[in-house]
């Protein structure tokens, strides 16, 4: 008896199944963004935020603890776009994720199929300022795998407040997904 091999490669997907495919998946991310705007929803608020003309943060974070930043949002750039400004701090947190941490923890802090969102985390009860230091710097061991320490890198180790700064704007809801920009100068 003779057996047959049958060899399978990858082929990429034929016209035909994008044009279906390519709809239904945009039928899905607008339902997905319909229930993140309804009332209520985890989404409402940081769809708020953006809508919102010239809101400024309370200077409490949702964890009760001083906010480590200042952002405004519902500013407008002469294309018409919206943005929000943010102090020197975030700023800065915001470059240094995007620089490292965007590669693990997916863009704007959202989580990847191999690192978790640090929104949720950073909510979490137990996750004081020392506690985030304390992970970035030793390294972490979760459930999805492990965060290496970056007590060794300069350009890292020497901007953990404002990593924080950052993550709890992106984490408390007032600071949208996107590059936000520094408060100009008052010069």
């Amino acid at each position: 008896m003779r057996y047959r091999t049958v060899s399978r490669t990858a082929k990429p997907p034929s016209i035909h199944t994008m044009l279906i495919a390519v709809p239904l998946l945009l039928v899905a991310c607008a339902k997905v963004q319909t229930q993140d705007s309804e009332p209520g929803s985890a989404g409402s608020a940081a769809a708020e935020t953006t809508a919102g003309a010239s809101t400024s943060t309370d200077p409490t974070s949702t964890s009760g603890i001083s906010a480590p930043y200042t952002v405004e949002c519902g500013q407008v750039d002469d294309d018409g776009e919206s943005f929000c400004y943010v102090d020197r701090d975030t700023y800065v947190g915001w470059r240094t994720y995007h620089g490292f941490c965007h590669v693990c923890h997916a863009q704007d802090a959202v989580g990847s199929t191999f690192a978790p969102s640090l929104l949720g985390r950073m909510q979490e009860t137990d996750m004081t300022r020392d506690l985030f230091v304390d992970r970035l710097a030793n390294g972490f061991t979760g459930q999805m795998g492990v965060m290496p320490p970056w007590k060794e890198n300069p350009n890292v180790s020497k901007r953990y407040n404002e990593l924080y700064s950052y993550l709890m704007a992106r984490s408390d809801g007032v600071l949208p997904p996107g590059r936000p920009k520094r408060f100009p100068n008052p010069d």
